[in-house]
């Protein structure tokens, strides 16, 4: 291959590695009393989103920030050591909740993501922080309702890219409790792909 033509390819792979090489942060896989929702719902407000298990979803992905704060920086940890912090980067949103007043509970499971979690958000006020920056477009928050986070009867604790919980939700007053995860970002297959193919064509052009 000429110099040209590996310049060419070059530029071209790069160019393409920058529209092709988004991250693709995901959930993988749920245990235990949890529904994986396909798509965010329209509503998580008090009353719209209640049921005997706790729903899990993608919020965004490859979020750029400077510095955000949350509750958990930590990883192993559990919820009762949280240390908080403030973490800078890119990062995939995630968010959990449950709104159930049957009894039933303890709701237990666990939630695997595709990225190594960075930082959990789950007291009020660090939630309603990052409601506009990390939450799904579409999805309305409960942005400024005080019952809304990890309350003291819930617990939970993350190992690399899983987070295992033991949930309960408070009566009489309406309560959610609602958990955000961010998590590094993945570079989607075709990405490193291509990514790759750069990395060829300039190790020909140095020939």
């Amino acid at each position: 291959m000429n110099t040209l033509a590996a310049v060419s390819l070059t530029t071209s792979a790069l160019a393409c590695s920058l529209a092709c090489a988004t991250a693709s942060g995901a959930i993988t896989g749920v245990t235990g009393m949890t529904t994986s929702l396909g798509t965010p719902p329209v509503s998580c407000v008090p009353g719209a989103l209640t049921g005997g298990t706790v729903y899990a979803w993608n919020e965004q992905q490859n979020v750029p920030t400077s510095g955000v704060f949350v509750d958990m920086t930590n990883n192993p940890g559990v919820s009762s050591g949280a240390i908080p912090g403030v973490i800078a980067g890119n990062f995939d949103s995630h968010f959990l909740h449950l709104e159930d007043y049957s009894g039933v509970g303890p709701f237990s499971g666990s939630v695997t993501f595709s990225g190594n979690i960075i930082g959990v958000i789950f007291v009020n006020l660090t939630l309603d922080a990052t409601d506009a920056l990390f939450g799904a477009g579409g999805t309305t928050y409960p942005t400024g309702y005080p019952f809304r986070g990890l309350n003291t009867q819930s617990s939970f604790g993350i190992l690399g890219n899983t987070l295992k919980f033991n949930l309960n939700a408070l009566s009489p007053v309406p309560e959610v409790v609602q958990i955000r995860v961010l998590t590094h970002p993945v570079p989607t297959p075709g990405g490193v792909a291509v990514l790759g193919l750069a990395a060829l064509a300039a190790a020909r052009r140095r020939r």
